[in-house]
């Protein structure tokens, strides 16, 4: 995993969310700048379409209970319409890059895992988007709390 600087990790908090609530219904959207290394993480009850850029290398995330456990939901778009780049080449940057993003996201809501530290358990799944049978799948990235920034 790379190493992130926290001081290019922008976070907002928009609709009723704040740092400690409530958690069901909070949304992530991930955004970055390729230019300055910066990573946006909206938090909201709806995802930040406002935030999403033409080329679509946004990073969508949701709780949801599986099995009666929080579950961290994600999806990332590979290809399908309006997508120009080759599916294969974004399939391997969303897939190495992925780790930069939840450690991004898990810093930027460090104090909502402070408050419910069992979130910190919770599986990431993301569904990577594509009509190519190849790259859509949904992948099993690890518990969320393996993303948590060592100072």
């Amino acid at each position: 995993m790379s190493k992130i600087n926290p001081k290019k990790i922008f976070v907002q908090y928009r609709n009723k969310m704040t740092p400690y609530e409530p958690i069901a219904a909070r949304k992530y959207t991930i955004t970055h700048s390729d230019i300055t290394g910066e990573l946006f993480i909206v938090i909201s009850e709806e995802y930040a379409e406002d935030k999403i850029k033409e080329i679509r290398d946004e990073v969508r995330l949701s709780w949801e209970k599986r099995e009666g456990k929080p579950t961290l939901i994600g999806s990332v778009l590979v290809d399908q319409k309006g997508v120009i780049e080759n599916a294969k080449i974004r399939n391997a940057i969303f897939y190495n890059e992925m780790p930069v993003a939840l450690e991004a996201l898990r810093q930027a809501d460090r104090f909502l895992f402070e408050e419910y530290p069992h979130l910190n358990d919770a599986p990431v799944l993301i569904h990577f988007i594509s009509d190519d049978p190849a790259y859509n799948k949904t992948y099993d990235f690890g518990t969320i709390g393996n993303y948590e920034m060592k100072t």
